[in-house]
């Protein structure tokens, strides 16, 4: 590998030094795997751009020297970065281990491929990813025909005091695959969210039928699965950060939860059990669904039973706007926004995922206050496999069944653009963006749209997206300083700059 001079190992992923979309994987020496605070200790940050172009081939992560910063008049086209002026805690980027991804990288990867994999994306050395969503029991993605809950009985029968309940399931892919993270990066935040109580809790029966109903006399015992689940986890190892009351409330997959049964659950039941079982850390977060369900989450953040126990919203970015979370923070300021879900399909082009996921989803998301990022399954095959009647998703990295082979998507640069050069502690801070709002689907970027964040040693990170149909030349100043640079971008191309305080 060839390093610039300086360049911290902040900087240094090992997928950024090769140009194709196919990366091979190499042995991760385990001196490399447990050093989660290797970054944190590396030397001075330098000046540096990260650059990776829509087609995925030409540039990749592509690094080089940022040219030197000279006093600059911003002009209209100008990107200004105050690192004095900030914002939100930025926690971190992720996606899911589903039950499908983690049967993915369980069978299609060998030990060794697997680990250093694993200890690319969340090792702090590289990819520097600290966010992971989890399924309480199956959803929708996973390799079983039929899915599980963590309390199934016989039909017809129920268990009230959930003496039957077990995480066993989740023990034969899933949970070795959360420790294995943990030990490569202990800092990783970890979200877990249910598709569905058990069936004895629904008024159905069944929760292969979407949109089943939760039968509210259930609602203490479904408190207390979520304290069992915790306390489980808890016992093997993995700290839950935060969960929600239910994956897409509204019209969603399995389950639906109306406003007031989340008001009610989460004010009169699960915020009071955690709370009781010593678990009122664990943060609960309203709604986890589209930006356009805001009513929903401003209901739950109002309810004067649920918002002592709401740390904040869930946005998933399939429909809608990002705009939303800040008509949310500013009707609720202490409520911490968070994107915890969105995939790109294999019928749009390479430059609408990028479009979509990095300019609109991650650069406009975060510039409205979003503390997280996160996307959905980590991996699939080749076929958008295994799941259940939801074809043409694709993973944040593609794994080839049969060769092991994998491919990173477009939402893996978006992710790692963010969180590469981003420390501990980093803030949002104020940049110039322009043009219109994204709006999911299809209402993409048609400017330079940007977020940036101000690191705790005072260096910079500006995350830029041009979402122009032509070649964009502007500079990146930096408003401490009124110094900055000239750059280039081609349209559609992502790149990240960082440089230190004083440069």
């Amino acid at each position: 590998m060839t390093i610039l001079s300086g360049v911290s190992r902040r900087g240094l992923l090992r997928a950024a030094t090769v140009s194709g979309l196919t990366l091979p994987l190499t042995r991760v020496a385990p001196a490399t795997v447990h050093r989660p605070h290797a970054r944190a200790q590396a030397g001075p940050v330098t000046a540096l751009r990260m650059t990776t172009t829509p087609d995925l081939s030409t540039k990749v992560m592509a690094r080089s020297a940022l040219p030197a910063f000279t006093a600059i008049t911003a002009g209209s086209s100008d990107v200004v970065v105050n690192p004095a002026k900030t914002h939100q805690p930025f926690m971190g980027v992720g996606a899911a281990l589903t039950g499908s991804a983690a049967y993915v990288l369980t069978n299609y990867l060998g030990d060794t491929d697997r680990a250093a994999l694993l200890a690319e994306l969340y090792s702090p050395d590289q990819c520097n990813w600290r966010m992971l969503r989890v399924c309480m029991g199956s959803a929708d993605f996973r390799a079983q025909p039929v899915g599980y809950t963590y309390d199934d009985m016989p039909a017809g029968q129920a268990d009230p005091t959930l003496a039957h309940f077990s995480v066993s399931p989740d023990t034969a892919y899933i949970t070795p695959l959360i420790q294995q993270i943990l030990a490569i990066n202990p800092a990783v935040s970890i979200l877990a969210t249910p598709w569905t109580p058990p069936a004895w809790m629904l008024a159905s029966g069944t929760f292969e039928a979407n949109q089943c109903k939760l039968r509210d006399s259930w609602m203490a015992a479904y408190a207390q699965y979520f304290v069992k689940f915790l306390q489980a986890y808890q016992a093997l190892g993995i700290p839950i950060w935060a969960v929600t009351a239910q994956n897409e409330p509204v019209a969603g997959t399995f389950m639906n939860l109306t406003k007031w049964q989340e008001e009610t659950f989460t004010g009169s039941h699960l915020g009071p059990a955690l709370k009781a079982a010593g678990f009122g850390h664990v943060q609960i977060l309203a709604l986890d669904d589209s930006w356009t369900k805001y009513t929903y989450a401003r209901g739950v953040l109002a309810d004067t039973r649920a918002a002592p126990y709401t740390a904040g919203v869930a946005w998933h970015g399939y429909r809608g706007k990002p705009q939303e979370m800040t008509a949310v923070r500013s009707a609720h300021p202490q409520a911490a926004q968070h994107l915890t879900e969105f995939r790109s399909l294999t019928s749009q082009s390479l430059a609408f995922q990028m479009a979509s996921v990095a300019g609109g989803y991650t650069a406009q998301g975060v510039a409205n206050w979003a503390q997280s990022v996160m996307l959905w399954n980590i991996a699939l095959d080749q076929d958008g496999q295994p799941n259940q009647q939801k074809p043409g998703r694709i993973g944040v990295v593609t794994v080839k069944n049969g060769t092991g082979a994998v491919t990173r998507s477009a939402g893996y640069y978006a992710l790692t653009h963010l969180s590469a050069f981003a420390q501990p502690g980093a803030r949002r801070c104020a940049a110039s963006t322009f043009g219109a709002a994204y709006v999911a689907p299809n209402t993409l970027p048609s400017a330079v749209t940007t977020t940036a964040l101000a690191n705790p040693d005072g260096s910079a990170v500006l995350y830029a997206y041009n979402g122009h149909t032509s070649s964009m030349t502007l500079h990146v100043i930096d408003a401490r300083t009124g110094r900055g640079t000239k750059v280039t971008m081609v349209p559609g191309e992502l790149s990240t700059f960082t440089w230190p305080a004083g440069q």
